[in-house]
C-alpha cells in the first residue's frame, strides 16, 4: 500500500525549476557545494564527485534529428523525478554521496535516508542548505521500515548503497508497488565504487524526451509534440 510524505511532495514541486536549469548549471552549483561542504571536501570524495560532474556536463546538448516532412525534432536527457538514496549497514559515505550527486547533477531532486547514521545524513542536508542548495531539493527522510520507505507515492528512482543481497529485497518491495516503474540504481561496492564510475551510470537517473515543431501543417500553423516517459 502506498502512503504520502510531504517532504516527497515537497520535492516534487521543485523538481521542475531544478531539472530546467540544465546539466551545466547544476554542475557548477554542486562543484562549488563539493568545495565548501566539509563531508565533500575529503579528497575520496573528490575523486569520485569530480569525473561524475565532468560527465554530467556532456549530457546537456540537445541532439537535432531532421524530420521526413521538414519537422524538427530535438532528443534530450531530462531528470526523472524525486529519487531516493539509502543506504544499508554495508553502505560508505563516499558511495553515499556519490549516489546523492548523481542524482542531483541529473536534475532529479533527493531525500536522504540511512538507517544507523541519521545525524551524518540530517547534518550532511542541512549544511547543503546552508551552502546554497534548495531546502527541497534535498531533504532528510527520518528513518523507518524499508518496506514503507519504498511504498513511499512519488518515487521515480531508488539509489541505494547495500549488499547484493539487500539489492534484491529492494528490487521486490518495488515491484509490488502500484503505478509508475521505479528506477533502482545500486552501488554494492560501497568501498571501491565500482559502479558509480562506470560510463553508464549516470544515464540511469534520466529519461530521454523528445520534442517536435511542425510547421508544414495545414495552414502554415506550427504544432509542438513532446514526448517522455519517466517509467523508463
Amino acid at each position: 500500500m502506498s502512503t504520502q510524505d510531504p517532504r516527497i511532495t515537497q520535492a516534487q514541486a521543485a523538481w521542475e525549476a531544478w531539472n530546467h536549469l540544465g546539466f551545466t548549471k547544476r554542475s557548477e552549483r554542486l562543484k562549488k557545494l563539493a568545495s565548501e561542504l566539509p563531508p565533500l571536501r575529503d579528497a575520496q570524495v573528490q575523486a569520485l564527485l569530480r569525473p561524475l560532474l565532468d560527465l554530467s556536463i556532456t549530457m546537456e546538448p540537445i541532439q537535432v534529428m531532421p524530420g521526413p516532412t521538414g519537422e524538427s525534432n530535438e532528443l534530450y536527457l531530462n531528470g526523472r523525478g524525486v529519487t531516493l538514496v539509502i543506504g544499508d549497514d554495508s553502505a560508505s559515505e563516499v558511495a553515499f554521496i556519490g549516489q546523492m550527486i548523481s542524482a542531483l547533477a541529473c536534475g532529479n531532486c533527493v531525500v536522504l535516508q540511512w538507517p544507523g547514521q541519521s545525524e551524518w545524513v540530517r547534518n550532511l542536508v542541512e549544511k547543503a542548505h546552508m551552502f546554497g542548495l534548495p531546502e527541497a531539493v534535498i531533504q532528510y527522510l527520518p528513518d523507518s521500515p524499508l518496506e514503507h520507505t519504498l511504498a513511499l507515492d512519488g518515487l521515480a528512482v531508488v539509489a541505494a548503497v547495500c549488499t547484493t543481497e539487500q539489492a534484491r529485497q529492494i528490487n521486490r518491495l518495488l515491484a509490488q508497488r502500484d503505478g509508475l516503474l521505479v528506477q533502482l540504481v545500486c552501488e554494492t561496492d560501497p568501498q571501491g565504487c565500482s559502479h558509480l564510475l562506470q560510463p553508464d551510470h549516470l544515464l540511469r537517473f534520466v529519461t530521454e524526451r523528445t520534442r517536435t515543431i511542425n510547421t508544414t501543417a495545414v495552414g502554415g500553423n506550427a504544432t509542438l509534440l513532446e514526448l517522455g516517459s519517466t517509467e523508463l
